[in-house]
């Protein structure tokens, strides 16, 4: 009995394991029943990307947004410089 402890944790890790299991597949069984439903992306990468599309699309760009951007890649471009 001097392996108790050692078989004690090997039944506690053996059952969470399972649980583990049990729940990722109850995850992935409503997740095939219900279908994806796509937002719209946000955030400033998003607009980022935008903004650099509309610079070589030719589109016309507001400019207080353009303002705006440029203030925001200054300080990017300025917080990556001042990492090194």
């Amino acid at each position: 009995m001097e392996n108790l402890d050692i078989i004690i944790l090997t039944i506690i890790v053996s059952v969470l394991f399972l649980v583990f299991i049990i729940g990722t597949l109850r995850e992935f069984s409503k997740s095939s029943s219900v279908p994806f439903q796509e937002g719209k992306e946000g955030g400033p990468r998003v607009m980022l990307l935008e903004f650099v599309g509309k610079l070589f699309s030719g589109d016309k760009i507001e400019p207080d947004e353009k303002q705006a951007m440029i203030t925001i890649i200054k300080k990017k471009i300025s917080d990556i410089e001042s990492g090194d």
